[in-house]
């Protein structure tokens, strides 16, 4: 009961940190009259037939399908951007793989501002008007139906001169279980790919593009070895060390081990090995601090 209630308080106060949550994404403009078919080859997604108006999740992998980023990409008005964290590594590992493809790649000024009912911002109302991954251009911004964490009633707008300051975002990705760069992947402790990672919802299923193989392979098999898990810690409030040790309190089993955490939510995340036979509203035990197993990712 108390684990039921824990999780309708995170739910319901998804929104609790502002109206506007500035976020560490940015835009790549992409041009070119191969570039949708590019970018369908190279990501996870059904790109080559993305429509004017509409955008599509997807995971740029390496060939043994590590996550390089999550990356969105937009169509409007025969214009493409992909949206990611990592637009520099986006940028460079996707010009490497082009041979003769007529594809430009170009850093914009854009980054993107979550926003939900209340959100002061001039564009608010036409964004969270659209369905989620409908998209328009308005005034050199570019509006998006549905945040970057796939929350219901709200948008993104990607806009120029965001503001920076984005914790409230990287608290609230914890709570709906998001993996991020340089915390779940692309570390040196980087555990499985996109399915571990919870990103299955990025990765069509019998498409053909880079680091497919590994993927099906793991679609396939009957378990994962890791699943990316929330982790709800007990007071008294405290830090928790990113990599500090989870162990089952039950028997002491090895379980995983932290990947991020919010100070502000008391939240964190975790990928959890399936020997530990753990689930949600199992006691887990974290450098002498409790904590309960929220569901998986």
């Amino acid at each position: 009961a108390c684990l039921a209630a824990l999780l309708c308080n995170l739910l319901s106060n998804t929104w609790r940190t502002a109206a506007l949550r500035p976020t560490p994404l940015r835009a790549l403009a992409v041009s070119g009259k191969d570039a949708l078919p590019f970018l369908h080859a190279m990501l996870s997604a059904e790109v080559s037939t993305l429509a004017d108006g509409r955008c599509v999740d997807a995971c740029l992998l390496t060939g043994a399908s590590d996550i390089t980023d999550l990356v969105t990409v937009a169509h409007a008005d025969g214009e493409l951007l992909a949206i990611c964290e990592a637009t520099d590594l986006v940028r460079a590992e996707l010009e490497k793989r082009r041979v003769t493809e007529d594809v430009v790649f170009v850093e914009s000024d854009l980054s993107v501002v979550d926003v939900s009912k209340g959100g002061d911002h001039a564009l608010a109302a036409d964004a969270l008007a659209l369905s989620r991954d409908a998209v328009v251009r308005r005034d050199g911004a570019w509006l998006l139906g549905g945040t970057s964490l796939r929350e219901d009633g709200g948008a993104r707008i990607a806009v120029a001169d965001a503001a920076s300051e984005t914790s409230a975002w990287d608290a609230a990705r914890i709570r709906a279980g998001r993996p991020r760069r340089g915390f779940e992947y692309g570390v040196e402790t980087e555990i499985g790919g996109p399915l571990e990672a919870g990103l299955a919802f990025a990765c069509a299923e019998g498409k053909c593009y880079l680091g497919a193989e590994l993927v099906g392979k793991r679609r396939k098999a009957k378990h994962l070895r890791h699943r990316l898990t929330g982790v709800a810690f007990h007071a008294p409030a405290g830090a928790v060390p990113i990599g500090e040790k989870l162990s089952s309190k039950s028997d002491g089993a090895a379980a995983g081990s932290v990947s991020s955490f919010s100070d502000e939510a008391q939240l964190g995340l975790a990928f959890i090995s399936r020997v530990s036979k753990l689930g949600v509203g199992d006691d887990v035990v974290c450098g002498g601090r409790g904590g309960a197993l929220l569901s998986s990712t």
